[in-house]
């Protein structure tokens, strides 16, 4: 939005464009979908992936959550007396368990977890989906988390739109954007990513923007878990040059009323496991589908790298405002089911929605609706992505 640094979201080669946050306009909002039709979609799709509570206590809340500075952490709470412990696992910061009593509250479809500068979360209870802000140790991140666990990864099988940020860990340089498709196969043990891309059933990348010569780039991952150690989620490694496998990142499993999100924890020693540069990162992905037109209906707020803009959507327009920004409010028009191609046109692209100011196709940028109260945009200024919640 906006011909300045901000909320730009770009398809890797398929659109590169430049905003400052996100939505705009007029048409009428619809600030809450009915809790009835995202709690039975929600509902439905953890019982097709036969997800079970991390947690087998029934007074204590166990997510397994995914932090924007690239690390994995668990946050466990009791209900009745706020007590909780965050605990790292393989942090890439050196980070250590920590304990201590937040404020729980819960009220209507949702939960609220906050402790002076430390922790602000809210989970929509109708999803289970966890979302906001901690700090643990040296180290503040925006986060989303999932009380869920998939013990078979064949029940994740199928495409997902995603989007992807990595860059060095040390001093956060060469940054790096993606988005396209991936493919978890048929028996869950390797994940197929399509950047810039589709994915076909059988692994093979599709181009789908033939305004350029830039071809898809494709890379396989293998998936794996071990209950006895790492809980809820799933550990990705990669064969290196040295024909050795390699950490890459961890995939955790959130549910939704859209399907089923990933949320891939990405770390490891650059692209092929060998490098000597650490690289982190986060990916959030969802079941492929074509959506409706009405996802992103309601007020957000989203993260930017101006601080925290609000967005006010409706059918076809959005009005964003970021008192941080000149001027603070302006309109954007939306676009369901589409990117932009290298030459600003539109093309079809299921899952993706783009937001532009109107008359200027230059300025589109992408949004990933997760769920009913989650959605990704990147940070063209920083190839980062901002995290939305719905409010």
């Amino acid at each position: 939005m906006k011909t300045k640094p901000s909320l730009a979201l770009a398809l890797s080669t398929l659109a590169a464009v430049a905003l400052t946050a996100c939505g705009g306009g007029s048409g009428s909002t619809d600030n809450q979908a009915p809790t009835s039709t995202v709690s039975t979609a929600a509902a439905s799709n953890l019982t097709a992936i036969s997800a079970s509570p991390i947690s087998s206590d029934s007074n204590v809340e166990s997510f397994d959550v995914l932090a924007s500075i690239g690390d994995t952490w668990r946050l466990t709470v009791n209900k009745s007396t706020g007590a909780y412990t965050v605990t790292p696992n393989n942090s890439q910061y050196g980070l250590v368990a920590e304990s201590g009593t937040l404020t729980r509250t819960a009220s209507g479809d949702f939960v609220t977890y906050t402790l002076a500068n430390k922790i602000s979360l809210t989970q929509d209870t109708r999803t289970a989906a966890l979302s906001g802000s901690m700090t643990v140790g040296s180290q503040t991140a925006t986060v989303s988390g999932s009380p869920y666990q998939v013990s078979n990864a064949s029940k994740l099988a199928g495409v997902y739109t995603f989007m992807g940020t990595t860059r060095d860990k040390v001093g956060g340089s060469n940054a790096e954007f993606f988005a396209g498709q991936l493919l978890i196969s048929t028996d869950g043990a390797t994940a197929t990513l399509c950047i810039g891309g589709k994915v076909d059933s059988s692994g093979n990348c599709v181009d789908v923007d033939t305004t350029n010569t830039t071809t898809p780039e494709k890379g396989v991952v293998a998936l794996s878990k071990d209950s006895s150690t790492n809980g809820g989620f799933y550990k990705m490694t990669v064969i290196g040059s040295d024909n050795q496998s390699h950490d890459w990142g961890n995939l955790l499993v959130q549910n939704g009323d859209l399907g089923t999100v990933l949320l891939i924890d990405r770390f490891g020693n650059g692209d092929n496991g060998s490098s000597s540069t650490v690289r982190v990162g986060n990916f959030y992905a969802v079941k492929s589908q074509t959506l409706k037109g009405s996802e992103f209906q309601g007020t957000w707020k989203c993260g930017t790298s101006g601080g925290t803009a609000t967005v006010v959507a409706g059918t076809d327009q959005a009005t964003i405002t970021n008192p941080n920004e000149t001027p603070s409010t302006w309109s954007e028009v939306l676009s369901y089911n589409t990117v932009n191609a290298s030459n600003d046109s539109k093309l079809t692209f299921a899952g993706f929605m783009t937001s532009q100011v109107s008359g200027d196709p230059s300025s589109a940028v992408l949004v990933l609706p997760l769920s009913a109260s989650l959605a990704v945009v990147e940070n063209q200024s920083t190839k980062g992505i901002g995290l939305c919640s719905k409010q």
